[in-house]
């Protein structure tokens, strides 16, 4: 069986950086000035540069001591905030990629897992309900084997003190005939 999502796995980990590149070259062709998403994927990278370029000197700024309320940041021309952004933006999605797919493998592989449990558990716990039902009547008939072995009993004795009485009468039968003869 051809393991497909391990396919798609390499198939993503090995397409990410062209495709990253793509989404650059994308965001950097701005000849077209009417094109409205091209616009919009152009400032989000300035932005996203921006505000890297930001927390990278509060970073950088604070672990040599500098409180925050010293700290003064000016914004970066709209080239390098872009060319910050994509870049940021084209490592944040290939380390997503090459993360992200074996941690979802892990998620569900565990999901798997304690789906496979709560079967084996709900199996264990319906074999236990039939040891205990299986136990129950394995009670119940030996409960039965003693009332029948006292009734066996009870029936030797009727029959043994029947046989003694008849045995009696037949004595004293022929007693009498033995008699009257």
């Amino acid at each position: 069986m051809i393991p497909f999502k391990k396919l798609a796995s390499l198939f993503i980990r090995t397409f990410s950086k062209p495709v990253a590149n793509i989404i650059k070259r994308y965001a950097l062709n701005n000849n077209n000035k009417r094109s409205y998403l091209r616009r919009i994927v152009r400032n989000s990278f300035i932005f996203l540069g921006n505000k890297y370029h930001k927390f990278d000197m509060y970073i950088e700024r604070a672990s040599i001591g500098q409180s925050s309320e010293q700290i003064f940041v000016k914004p970066l021309t709209n080239e390098a905030a872009f060319m910050k952004g994509t870049d940021l933006f084209s490592d944040l999605f290939i380390y997503s990629c090459v993360l992200g797919l074996p941690l979802y493998e892990i998620i569900r592989q565990s999901n798997e897992s304690a789906k496979k449990e709560a079967r084996e558990d709900e199996k264990l716990e319906k074999l236990s309900k039939e040891v205990e039902e299986l136990e129950l009547i394995e009670s119940k008939i030996k409960d039965k084997q003693f009332q029948l072995t006292q009734l066996n009993q009870q029936l030797i004795e009727q029959i043994l003190s029947t046989s003694y009485q008849f045995q009696k009468q037949i004595a004293r039968m022929c007693r009498d005939l033995n008699q009257n003869q």
